[in-house]
Order: structure tokens, then C-alpha cells, then sequence
């Protein structure tokens, strides 16, 4: 992926989420049942291994917050001043920002205790620049999450054409100064029901508590290993604490 590539992928993922309705379209998209379910299994993922302060990069309409019981302040930055003042509005202890990631992270280094990036480096690309920006603003010993794609993809959005998850992840882990904590993937069987409109919806309508929440979890547990299509990455930074 090269660097117009990615230019032009960041600027279409950008004008995704502004605009007077960002934040209502934001969340019809992560209403529906599959999305609620896939958002409890990343809470369920990180709320154990978060502690002490953290940092959302992309804190978009800040849907984690307040769900992690370790994390004692939690704060963030995102390119959407929509998606920042819906925030601010919300959360009005958490310190934001507006702001590009590709831009860097107007934050001290190691000021926090953990820092975080879901469902956006996908799109963003330039993790090669990004990472390391992310990992220097966590102390030593700190925690870095963030969730990549398995292959890289075209996709087209409201009729733009977007490349996923194009960057070399391995190499850019390789030069970062932290170690791998867990690696946990997602997106098998979940996101599958989705591309299926037969099965999203008889899943979401009615007849759709056929199927249990428990049995749909369970069933994405068990495929996860084989088809999963992202992954949520956990390192810890290196030095000591």
C-alpha cells in the first residue's frame, strides 16, 4: 500500500464519521444485535487487562467508557469534532480532543497507562508512524491495544473504494520496543451473519431469540480460531514501571 493510497483511504474513512447526524449514524450502525454482541466481547476482552488511565485515540462516540472497572480516567482524542463534543457533552470528566491521528498525539510522553485504538487503524493505515506515536505515550510497563485486520481488502463505502488493513503489521511489531501480551481474534461467525442477509435477518428480528445471545457468543468463540478477520493486539511497553 502506497503512500497515496493511503492518503486517499484516510480521507475517505474521515468523511465517514462528520457531519450534523455523525453521532446518529454512528449509532443505528452499532445498534442493531450482531454489533451489540461483537462490542461485548471486545469489553469483555480488555476489561480485565485495563487499569489506572487510558487513552482512546479514536474515542468516537465513547462507547467503552465507564465499561472497563479498572480504568480510573479515560480520555481521548478523535478527528470527528462531532464525535468529541457528543463526548464531551456525555462524559464531561474525560480530558478531549480534536485531532488527526496520522498527525501525531498532542500528549506528554508516558502520561498514561494504557493507550488504545479500535476499529479505526484498519482504515487509517500508516501504522508504521502511528504505533510507535502510541507506544510513547504510555509509561513503562503500560499496555497499547489495538485491532488489525487479517488480509488486506478492497472495500467500497457509500460508493468510495477503501483499502482495509494494508500495512506490513508484522514488520512495524518487529521495531516497536514492547512485547506481545495476547492476541485475541475476532470476527468469525459474527460478522458473517452480517454479510448474509437471510441470516442478519431472521437473527435480528423476532424469531431471532430462537437463538440465544449466550448460543452466539459461544458459536464465535469456536469459529474464531479458523475464520476470524480481526484481531484485538495487546503489548506491553517495555522498562520498568
Amino acid at each position: 500500500m502506497n503512500e497515496n493510497d493511503i492518503s486517499a483511504s484516510r480521507a475517505k474513512y474521515a468523511q465517514l464519521h462528520q457531519g450534523a447526524d455523525a453521532v446518529a449514524r454512528y449509532e443505528r450502525k452499532l445498534g442493531n444485535r450482531i454489533d451489540v454482541l461483537r462490542d461485548e466481547i471486545e469489553v469483555q476482552t480488555l476489561a480485565p487487562l485495563l487499569t489506572g488511565s487510558l487513552f482512546d485515540c479514536t474515542i468516537g462516540i465513547g462507547r467503552l467508557i465507564g465499561r472497563m472497572p479498572g480504568v480510573t480516567r479515560y480520555d481521548g482524542m478523535d478527528l470527528s469534532g462531532e464525535f468529541v463534543e457528543h463526548v464531551r457533552q456525555k462524559y464531561p470528566a474525560s480530558q478531549l480532543q480534536t485531532g488527526d491521528l496520522t498527525a501525531g498525539i498532542p500528549v506528554e510522553t508516558g502520561a498514561y497507562d494504557n493507550v488504545m485504538c479500535l476499529r479505526s487503524l484498519s482504515g487509517i493505515g500508516g501504522l508504521a508512524k502511528i504505533l510507535p506515536e502510541m507506544l510513547r505515550i504510555v509509561r513503562p510497563g503500560g499496555l497499547m491495544v489495538f485491532d488489525y485486520g487479517r488480509r488486506p481488502t478492497l472495500t467500497v463505502v457509500k460508493g468510495q473504494k477503501m483499502i482495509l488493513d494494508g500495512d506490513d503489521l508484522a514488520a512495524v511489531l518487529n521495531q516497536l520496543d514492547a512485547s506481545v501480551v495476547t492476541r485475541v481474534r475476532l470476527d468469525a461467525a459474527l460478522t458473517r451473519a452480517k454479510i448474509y442477509l437471510r441470516v442478519f435477518r431472521f437473527l435480528t428480528g423476532p424469531r431471532g431469540g430462537m437463538v440465544s445471545d449466550a448460543m452466539l457468543l459461544k458459536i464465535e468463540r469456536l469459529t474464531a480460531p479458523l475464520f476470524w478477520q480481526r484481531e484485538i493486539i495487546v503489548l506491553r511497553k517495555h522498562g520498568a514501571p
